[in-house]
């Protein structure tokens, strides 16, 4: 009788639209649901709360490749993550508003095959690159997605 030892993370793979994306290192996502209470006069604190606003972020960590499009990664995916990153002129030239879209984005647990979380209408928000010495560039991706599936 044994047990699944923690080593080195929850056997994660992220997949856009299907296909498996390599070298992320992290993931984590918020849900704001844009509470407000609803307040009167005379009372001291508020008598409901209400949503009025949804807002789900999700954010990648990730390995930045030395040569771009140089896939598939040992760890399934076959693009990297920052090669989905349009520059400002191909987004401005091309007319498009949205910079990548995707319809799913999924987190698989790869040790059991079950989908962890899926979200509907994501797109690419932001991102940023650290550089460090002796280090391997990271990037952090900001993306919102329309809703969290499950």
């Amino acid at each position: 009788m044994g047990s699944r030892k923690i080593a080195g993370g929850a056997w994660t793979q992220l997949l856009l639209n299907g296909q498996p994306v390599g070298l992320a290192s992290g993931a984590t996502y918020d849900e704001d649901w844009g509470i407000n209470p609803a307040k009167t006069l005379n009372y001291l604190g508020p008598l409901d709360y209400n949503s009025l606003d949804y807002v789900c972020r999700i954010t990648i960590a990730t390995y930045v490749p030395e040569i771009p499009g140089s896939g598939p990664w040992p760890d399934g995916g076959i693009k990297a993550l920052s090669d989905y990153l349009p520059t400002r002129s191909q987004i401005q030239n091309a007319g498009v508003t949205k910079p990548n879209e995707f319809d799913i984005l999924q987190f698989i647990n790869t040790s059991t095959g079950e989908e962890m979380n899926r979200f509907r209408s994501v797109i690419i928000a932001s991102n940023g690159a650290q550089i460090a010495p002796g280090s391997y560039i990271t990037a952090n991706m900001s993306l919102l997605a329309i809703e969290r599936m499950k």
